[in-house]
């Protein structure tokens, strides 16, 4: 199929079942390997014999070098890098790199070669990146490996249907007040044989934490008192695992929010990503392993560090939250593709706009504020453009008196209007950059997956309304903070100034 030729020449170098053909360290331009692509470790001796043995011709290469390269659990974000780094580019976002469209100029290059901390960074792949905020768990010395443990990266035994279903390290499993634990024995033969290569032993009054599925943390230590303590797994330096602040779990107002949704302040969009069918260029299937007649290019717009868009991920396996959670979204897919391969065929083409759940990896200690969330189009999915809340005309305020949560004030009214900055599509009229409709439910195809969508409309007038407060209201004001423990209560004790919104 179309999509199948698509993942074989542009998707599937990455994965870990693609052989090691070259000699050497893993690097930023490393793909595939098996074991080898994150345990493989070339120390100082190891390398020099190895750049000597390549130096010399291959007719007088008598014995291979006698510095044989580490196989070590001691794994480094370099070895994450390589397949990382695209796609969802959580490998740069983590440090704090921003891809750019276009190289810059000589002349910036130039003016940043004296700088330090660089500006500008430049991957062996001829990618150029810029620096943004890194990843406050990147600047704290965490690893990869520190949060993603062996069953999530080499699995448990069990077929998933999605990669993302094997992710089983959630935000709360660390950040809680109330840790879940392992008792020492008995433990599984993972955990056993992992402590034993580290060398690491456990106090009598002390446990292992334990994720909310039931995995064991072989690197959070808890002890009688309930205090957790977190140790790297590649140096064994230990640090300290904070609670929640009391902003992030009071009242109920924010209790679908998922930590990620607050402590996202950027993420890499792109939402004038192309892909064309060449069939006269040559391609290559890197399942095949073979050249192939026909070649997929790519090609991009600007690529955008701004905050994501929010929406709804339904969350089967959470019974606190049956109505789903509010996540990060980016742009996966908004797309116009002729299915037509054949040189002599008619065009076939389809549209689909498509949004992906993002946990980009780029996380914060200060959160979004609550204007970011509730007035920001961007945010609600609308895409860019002027969200505007205004007092409504007096007949306007006149023919709303039935709605009921006006009832009471029906002169006091305002209404939302949205004008996107970006041309609407031929062919489902939406923004280009939107993932939803101003004031709409949408239904059918929404995602690259099928358990998320956008907001629908009655969500939308609920963030609204709030948003309607805050054009009034600071985030961090008195009123504010009482309206997210009890909104409705709040709201009717509103004083006669106060403008609520109408609907169409």
């Amino acid at each position: 199929s179309t999509a199948d030729s698509h993942l074989r020449q542009l998707c599937a170098s990455c994965h870990l079942g693609q052989r090691k053909i070259e000699w050497g360290a893993i690097g930023e331009d490393s793909r595939g390997g098996g074991c080898n692509a994150c345990h493989l470790v070339y120390d100082t001796a190891a390398a020099r014999q190895l750049a000597a043995y390549l130096a010399t011709p291959v007719n007088k290469r008598t014995n291979v070098p006698p510095v044989h390269p580490r196989l070590t659990i001691a794994v480094d974000n370099a070895h994450c890098f390589g397949c990382h780094s695209r796609s969802a580019r959580i490998s740069t976002n983590y440090e704090g790199w921003h891809e750019l469209r276009f190289a810059p100029s000589p002349a910036q290059l130039a003016a940043d070669s004296s700088k330090s901390p660089r500006q500008f960074r430049l991957l062996e792949d001829g990618r150029y990146f810029t620096k943004v905020t890194a990843d406050i768990h990147q600047t704290r010395g965490m690893d990869c490996v520190d949060c993603h443990s062996a069953n999530e990266v080499m699995g448990k035994g069990a077929v998933v249907a999605h990669a993302r279903d094997q992710v089983r390290i959630r935000c709360e499993d660390c950040h809680t007040r109330r840790f879940v634990s392992a008792a020492p024995a008995p433990l599984d033969a993972e955990t056993v044989k992992l402590l034993g290569l580290r060398q690491w032993t456990l106090a009598p009054s002390e446990r292992l934490a334990a994720t909310s599925s039931g995995d064991v943390l072989v690197n959070v230590v808890v002890n009688t008192s309930g205090h957790a303590r977190m140790r790297h797994k590649r140096t064994g330096q230990w640090a300290e695992l904070r609670p929640p602040l009391s902003a992030c779990t009071r009242g109920q107002g924010h209790a679908r929010l998922s930590c990620i949704s607050c402590h996202t302040p950027w993420a890499p969009q792109c939402t004038t990503c192309h892909t064309s069918f060449d069939r006269a260029a040559q391609g290559f299937d890197h399942v095949a392993q073979k050249d192939v007649q026909g070649s997929w290019q790519e090609s991009s717009g600007p690529f955008d560090a701004t905050a994501p868009a929010l929406g709804v991920r339904t969350n089967t396996r959470d019974a606190a939250h049956p109505t789903g959670v509010v996540e990060t979204f980016i742009p996966g897919m908004i797309l116009e593709l002729d299915r037509n391969r054949s040189p002599d065929g008619r065009s076939d083409v389809v549209f689909r706009r498509l949004f992906s759940r993002t946990f980009s990896h780029t996380i914060t200690r200060a959160s979004r504020t609550c204007e970011s969330c509730h007035n920001d189009p961007v945010a609600l999915g609308f895409g860019r453009g002027v969200l505007r809340f205004a007092r409504a005309s007096s007949a306007t305020s006149a023919t709303s008196a039935t709605n009921a949560t006006n009832a009471t004030n029906a002169t006091s009214v305002g209404r939302w209007s949205f004008a996107p900055a970006s041309a609407r599509s031929s062919f489902d009229g939406l923004p280009a950059d939107a993932w939803t409709g101003f004031l709409q439910t949408r239904q059918g195809m929404v995602s690259t997956r099928d358990d998320v969508r956008p907001f629908n409309v009655e969500e939308q007038r609920r963030i609204l309304t709030v948003g309607a407060c805050l054009t009034c209201h600071a985030g961090t004001s008195t009123v504010m903070r009482l309206a997210l423990e009890d909104f409705a209560a709040t709201v009717a004790r509103r004083t006669r100034s106060c403008v609520l919104p109408v609907w169409p």
